[in-house]
């Protein structure tokens, strides 16, 4: 097991450590310049659906006043997966100190092992982010680290939009009852989308539907007889007068008719009667599905820009 050594109190993530957590995710977003939208419930949600082993795939870095100053943790590809996903940071007042080297080559140390373990299947890579501008992207370039994919932040306005929803098909909050359905249309809806990794139904379920953030009345479920053809999924944000959409997908069969506007109008103007100001989502800014001109049309504008880092193993 690789060692992380640094002149501070180093520990694996243990539960309570979620609202310090949060707060260092935030805090390193809104110095690049980002949104700081993570939430408590989020956080572990996350960790609990896409890490193995806390206690060996993760590591807290603790200041002599007790204060998460870094963090870093590796959660390994699923079944048939491919990419490890390497989260975590350092609070931006303790770079330039060595923190970040250090924590960054224990997550790449710790992805090897595993990978190792593994048989050293072909193709693995780890992958890391941070908003365009962050001085975190000198750290992974220094790792090897290149970037692969562009996103953009999106924001709208929350009003009363009304889009209408291609003929022959009906429109619902989300029910738990159908869980396994949307579970299957998302791994349908993604599977030719940039970064997709199948995962198992209890850790997709666990960061999305399942999550104590996961907003039922502002998600939305579109269906074609009993087939599920397109939603829209929704959350709360650590902004009060946000809400975030986490997922969008519209099924081969029904693309290019105009359904996924049609849910994110009815979601909009569900934001507003909540009594929200804005919605907010990511996108892949190379989507193949045309998605940034589908946001565009109903109000979304780029807020921010981030990138996403790879190496290979």
């Amino acid at each position: 097991m690789p060692e992380l050594t640094l002149p501070f109190t180093t520990r694996p993530y243990q539960p309570g450590d979620a609202a310090a957590l949060t707060a260092l995710y935030n805090e390193v977003e809104q110095a690049a310049g980002g949104h700081p939208g993570y939430v408590e419930d989020e956080t572990q949600g996350v960790l609990d659906a896409v890490v193995r082993n806390l206690e060996s795939d993760s590591r807290l870095v603790f200041s002599d006043d007790g204060d998460l100053i870094a963090a870093g943790i590796v959660a390994t590809p699923p079944p048939d997966g491919y990419r490890f996903d390497s989260f975590g940071g350092v609070v931006p007042k303790w770079r330039g100190r060595g923190v970040g080297r250090a924590v960054l080559g224990w997550q790449i140390a710790r992805a090897r092992e595993i990978h190792q373990a593994a048989g050293s299947p072909d193709g693995w890579v780890i992958e890391t982010n941070a908003a365009v501008g962050d001085d975190a992207v000198r750290l992974f370039e220094r790792f090897q680290f290149a970037p692969v994919r562009y996103f953009f932040e999106m924001v709208a306005p929350a009003k009363d939009l009304h889009k209408a929803v291609p003929s022959g098909l009906r429109v619902q909050p989300y029910e738990p009852r159908f869980e396994g359905a949307l579970y299957e249309a998302h791994m349908d809806a993604f599977s030719d989308h940039w970064g997709y990794q199948k995962r198992e139904l209890d850790s997709w379920a666990g960061f999305t539907v399942r999550s104590d953030s996961f907003r039922s009345d502002l998600s939305r479920l579109a269906f074609d007889g009993e087939d599920l053809a397109g939603y829209v999924l929704s959350y709360d944000d650590a902004d009060d007068d946000r809400v975030y959409i986490g997922q969008v997908g519209t099924r081969r069969p029904w693309r290019r008719r105009g359904l996924a506007g049609a849910l994110l109008a009815d979601v909009i103007a569900g934001t507003a009667a909540a009594g929200k100001g804005f919605a907010y989502l990511s996108v892949d800014a190379d989507s193949p599905t045309g998605a940034v001109g589908v946001y565009e049309g109903v109000g979304f504008e780029v807020e921010t820009r981030s990138v996403a880092y790879r190496t290979d193993l």
